[in-house]
């Protein structure tokens, strides 16, 4: 004797109508909260930064096409790391990543003038983060990351590597100190007064 087959419970016209209305509600709010957080993060100056591989770095000795060789840096502009003073009155920063440091160490700044940083790495891939900003570059070996920055609040930003690079990652920590703005900073390119070379030394 066979039994008959069971069939699945058909749900009403109105049943579906409401779960698609349920579905398309839910749908509406994701998008309303990515739509204001993008807003968020760009009124807030956290959004991820963009590299602009048209921030000048060609014109450094040594780089050709976004790429140095990096096992003759000394050669190179990355020889010399360092704040640099340009005829703009805006600065470039030269920094190169290496196991376990930056180099600098730290750099000074003054607040709201334009900053553009040339950063690499030396020996192996190595992050370039700098707390409380969008600052949070990749560091590839052979490649220069160039971007524009301006840091609006005087204070000490941290900078850390995010990569994982040998057993002395956890010590890879550099700084940036930002002045009121107006200060006059010590860099590579200009010689610095009595005052500013014994801040620099003293500086963490």
């Amino acid at each position: 004797m066979t039994r008959p087959l069971r069939t699945a419970p058909r749900l009403e016209h109105h049943s579906l109508s409401i779960y698609e209305n349920i579905w398309l509600v839910i749908g509406l709010l994701i998008q309303l909260v990515l739509f204001v957080g993008v807003m968020a993060s760009l009124v807030s100056g956290t959004s991820p930064l963009t590299q602009d591989n048209t921030a000048g770095h060609n014109h450094l000795a040594g780089v050709t096409n976004g790429r140095v060789d990096p096992a003759n840096l000394q050669a190179t502009a990355f020889g010399k790391p360092g704040l640099y003073l340009q005829d703009d009155g805006s600065y470039q920063a030269i920094v190169v990543a290496k196991a376990f440091a930056f180099d600098p160490p730290f750099l000074r700044v003054p607040a709201g003038r334009d900053v553009t940083f040339h950063v690499t790495a030396q020996d192996v891939v190595h992050g370039y983060y700098v707390h409380g900003t969008n600052i949070n570059v990749d560091l590839m070996p052979g490649q220069v990351a160039s971007f524009k920055s301006s840091f609006d609040t005087p204070g000490e930003y941290n900078v850390i590597c995010y990569e994982y690079c040998g057993i002395g990652h956890h010590n890879m920590i550099n700084k940036i100190i930002v002045e009121p703005a107006g200060t006059d900073v010590p860099t590579v390119n200009a010689p610095a007064t009595t005052a500013q070379t014994a801040t620099q030394e003293t500086a963490p």
